[in-house]
């Protein structure tokens, strides 16, 4: 494996460990705090899911002796945060947060499918479509729940999506 491989590997394994990391303190905030017994339901159901991926990717990175991001505590304490304001405002925000954080992981999922050859690390390659495939129903899961034209969930909307683009470029670095 090549050096700069090895770089941009390390960098995925760190960024995607931090981004299922700060899923699970949304999930949490989301599920301290809503009064709504279903949404607590599919709250729980989707947070199973995502610690599976945090699982897997802890995983890795001690086998291939990987730091992790240094944004740990921000993560915990911005993701709690978020989750609990969401589940406060009501379904309507948490979907939306839903939708919006997923739609960003479907797309960096892809781009990192593309960016690991697959003749190289096959099975993180296998986990991350997998892990993909369950965030694209996380995100079809929080989009059926909201109402597409209501402006003031777009705007959130959109301020999420840039808070995760950011997040997941500090990660990879930081």
């Amino acid at each position: 494996m090549n050096m700069n491989f090895k770089k941009r590997l390390d960098q995925i394994i760190r960024v995607d460990h931090a981004g299922e990391y700060g899923a699970q303190q949304i999930y949490s905030g989301q599920i301290k705090f809503t009064k709504d017994k279903n949404l607590k339901k599919i709250l729980e159901k989707m947070a199973d899911e995502e610690e599976e991926h945090l699982k897997y990717f802890e995983s890795v990175m001690l086998e291939k002796r990987i730091r992790p991001t240094i944004l740990g505590g921000v993560w915990k304490i911005g993701g709690f945060s978020l989750g609990a304001l969401t589940a406060l405002l009501g379904k309507n925000y948490v979907m939306a947060c839903t939708e919006a954080v997923e739609e960003i992981i479907v797309k960096h999922y892809e781009k990192q499918l593309h960016e690991i050859p697959s003749s190289e690390e096959k099975e993180i390659r296998k986990k991350i479509k997998k892990f993909l495939a369950d965030e694209d129903k996380h995100k079809e899961t929080g989009a059926s729940g909201i109402d597409s034209n209501d402006i003031q969930l777009n705007v959130f909307k959109f301020l999420i999506k840039g808070l995760t683009k950011t997040a997941i470029r500090l990660s990879e670095k930081i």
